[in-house]
């Protein structure tokens, strides 16, 4: 395993974490408010969740035999900018 891979799978699995808690606020949002745009927000992140599961890393390699590719630095900095990208989101959400 390269150390980009690990990167990746590490920043994933803190994506992952932080969309649950992101899921979490705005469904406690969406009970006091019943707005469409709170629907909107829990939509969105239930979808960004789906897609850091469908492409974790662990699983893929766990699943169909997934083996390093050319593009492994890209995606590990894709998702170390998505991980800083939800953590100001989170830090917005709580205040």
């Amino acid at each position: 395993m390269s150390m980009f891979h690990e990167i990746y799978a590490a920043s994933n699995f803190i994506n992952m974490a932080l969309l649950l808690m992101l899921i979490y606020l705005f469904l406690q949002d969406f009970r006091k408010v019943r707005s469409s745009f709170t629907l909107g927000l829990v939509i969105f992140a239930v979808v960004l969740f789906i897609n850091a599961l469908l492409s974790c890393p662990s699983l893929l390699y766990l699943f169909s035999g997934y083996e390093a590719c050319p593009y492994e630095p890209y995606h590990a900095a894709a998702s170390v900018f998505e991980t800083i990208a939800l953590v100001v989101l989170l830090y917005i959400s709580t205040r």
